[in-house]
């Protein structure tokens, strides 16, 4: 951060409830529009919006199976232009290396979310800040569900 270096990665918006009033970890959320989605759910006061988050997330898998599907149904036909064969194998070697990715940015999610929750337990004032290492700075937004309800007013810093 300080070196100049350092290039914004992305947010990691951390979704904790609190229980007999500690702060537990419910959610940790790296995709862009997911964090929008659950923005969103809490403006709007949702009960539960981390299963908005959840439908989101299903509906979209949902879709690009059924997509896949086609392409994979498509490219078991017999007479296929080779052309259309060969997009088709591109389209699923990407799929492939999406899923690959996808797997990664989770488990990096999960650690940086472990470091930050403690960054947030040390000082709970701290709910929208920087985590930055020699390469790279992530935000990190932390989004903290009341303990007697799941209704939350945002309560992240913006």
């Amino acid at each position: 951060m300080k070196d100049g270096h350092s290039s914004t990665v992305g947010t990691v918006a951390l979704v904790l409830k609190v229980e007999k009033d500690e702060p537990a970890l419910i959610e940790a959320i790296s995709d862009a529009m997911e964090i929008e989605v659950l923005e969103e759910a809490l403006v709007r006061g949702d009960q539960d919006p981390v299963s908005v988050v959840h439908a989101v997330r299903e509906h979209l898998y949902h879709q690009d199976e059924e997509f896949g599907d086609y392409v994979e149904e498509l490219l078991s036909q017999p007479f296929l232009k080779s052309e259309i064969r060969t997009h088709g194998i591109e389209w699923m070697k990407s799929k492939i290396k999406i899923e690959e990715y996808k797997r990664t940015e989770a488990e990096a999610t999960l650690v940086i979310a472990q470091y930050a929750l403690k960054v947030f337990l040390d000082d709970r004032s701290r709910l929208d800040f920087f985590l930055s290492g020699p390469k790279a700075k992530v935000r990190v937004r932390i989004f903290v569900l009341p303990e007697a309800t799941s209704q939350v007013g945002s309560n992240s810093a913006a």
